[in-house]
């Protein structure tokens, strides 16, 4: 996005009318390098797929039954990751016969079956992330513990966002895109000066 098109987002989409050139180029910030982010978290998940052998979202999947979820039914880790369950029993099937996962009969009603983290391979998936926590906690030794508050607000309410938004597009039923013309800003919305310049 270029800088006038996010001038105009901001001032149009999102009526911030009074937005200062300071705030705006701080938002620009934060819009660029949270996408940039994003692209690292994704090539870095899976570099680290690749070196336990597995493919991206199988690799996903082992990380969230040994660092996130605990023990999880494959119909919620299907909901969790928008897999259909189809998908999830392959992504099971494959993460088992690896030796990352198992299935267990469920404590609380064994007549059903959870998936729990294998205990010899769930050390080989912590032990990849520790060098990145290691990086992580060293550099937040440069901020002092309000700055740090600060910042863990921010990532969890940006986190609230995402998942709102993942929401949306699981929820969303296929529509054909938009065309071009319904995201251009109406001329009348425009500045005059700026309408000016474009004839």
């Amino acid at each position: 996005m270029s800088r006038q098109d996010l001038h105009e987002f901001l001032v149009h989409r999102l009526k911030l009318q009074n937005i200062t050139p300071e705030r705006e180029e701080l938002i620009a910030s934060v819009l660029n390098e949270g996408r940039r982010m994003g692209t690292r978290t994704v090539v870095f998940h899976a570099a680290i797929a690749d070196r336990l052998g597995l493919n991206p979202s199988d690799h996903k999947c082992a990380d969230l039954i040994c660092n996130e979820t605990g023990p999880i039914t494959a119909g919620r880790l299907a909901e969790i990751t928008g897999l259909s369950t189809g998908a999830i029993t392959g992504v099971v099937d494959r993460l088992e016969r690896a030796g990352f996962v198992e299935r267990v009969p469920d404590p609380e009603d064994r007549r059903r079956v959870v998936i729990k983290s294998a205990e010899g391979r769930a050390p080989d998936v912590r032990h990849m992330f520790l060098p990145m926590m290691e990086g992580v906690a060293s550099l937040c030794g440069s901020y002092d513990n309000e700055q740090l508050a600060l910042i863990a607000g921010f990532m969890r309410r940006l986190g609230a966002v995402t998942e709102a938004q993942i929401a949306n597009l699981q929820q969303a039923k296929a529509v054909p895109a938009p065309s071009a013309a319904a995201h251009e800003v109406p001329e009348s919305a425009v500045d005059p000066a700026t309408a000016r310049r474009k004839r």
